[in-house]
């Protein structure tokens, strides 16, 4: 039986796959008329995150299916009774992978027939390891045309910037999209939302508890360093800064980075340390 075939395009506010819409847009013209575009929302994006999806909407002409999560973080905050982790990544597997694949699932069962999915993902040439650790499965078939055209972070700048378009406002103060209480956060992206987002930071810090009887260690945390409570402390902002910089300056050194007056550039940069591990719904 011959099956339905599908093309989907998973945004994630990112500057990546939000280039791939582009790129896809400017190069593939029939992919572009049968290609949907899908942002997984976990309800708990940062607010750039969702202005940038709305300019994508409007500089590509095409409408973006936003998906809710079957169940609230909320709710399965209450279910697994503890924060996500690097160790224990639930969000991401439940929060938009199985919510993804859910929406697939239906799309088949109303069509009533048999069906395979072609998602588009915006892993570039320059990071083509994230895309063979990617598994396959017979409902999903993983399409990365940045790699088969070569594209690169260089191009993917070029891209936005042609495109009159530009990079989403989030990354003046932020590496990466995703939740605003993201575990991967490090502790000078927690500062930076603090300071551009301080409603979203208390937010993340009321998810935190201290509860002897259920933590072994007396805290559940996004950050392993420090409690979001203590990480405002003046001297822990001072001595995260401090740290922050030094960093910085050494990984400038180390790469001969090409720092100019590009007001993202610091924050760009940064987004390819330690990536490997990053989830591609999340992250792009």
């Amino acid at each position: 039986m011959k099956k339905n075939i599908y093309n989907i395009l998973s945004l994630s506010g990112g500057k990546d796959s939000s280039a791939l819409a582009f790129f896809i847009k400017n190069n593939m013209p029939e992919l572009h008329k049968n290609i949907e575009y899908v942002f997984a929302d976990t309800e708990h994006e940062i607010p750039e995150t969702y202005e940038y999806l709305n300019k994508i909407e409007v500089f590509t002409g095409k409408t973006i299916t936003r998906l809710k999560p079957y169940k609230s973080f909320d709710d399965l905050l209450i279910a697994t009774n503890f924060l996500p982790s690097h160790s224990h990544r639930w969000c991401t597997i439940l929060l938009k992978t199985q919510t993804f694949r859910h929406y697939i699932q239906s799309k088949f069962k109303q069509d009533g027939e048999e069906g395979i999915v072609n998602l588009y993902i915006g892993i570039r040439a320059d990071e083509r390891d994230r895309a063979k650790a990617s598994g396959q499965d017979n409902l999903i078939n993983e399409k990365f045309p940045f790699i088969e055209y070569n594209i690169n972070k260089q191009d993917v700048e070029d891209l936005l910037i042609n495109e009159g378009i530009g990079y989403p406002d989030y990354y003046k103060w932020r590496k990466r999209s995703g939740c605003y209480f993201c575990f991967y956060q490090s502790c000078m992206d927690w500062l930076n939302l603090y300071e551009n987002h301080p409603d979203l930071y208390k937010k993340a810090m009321e998810y935190e508890y201290t509860d002897c009887d259920k933590i072994k260690s007396g805290r559940m945390g996004f950050n392993m360093k420090y409690s979001l409570k203590d990480m405002i402390k003046p001297e822990n902002i001072k001595k995260i800064k401090e740290d922050y910089k030094k960093l910085q300056d050494k990984r400038k050194e180390q790469h001969k980075a090409k720092i100019n007056n590009n007001l993202f550039q610091d924050f760009i940069d940064e987004d390819d340390f330690g990536s490997q591990n990053l989830c591609k719904f999340c992250h792009l």
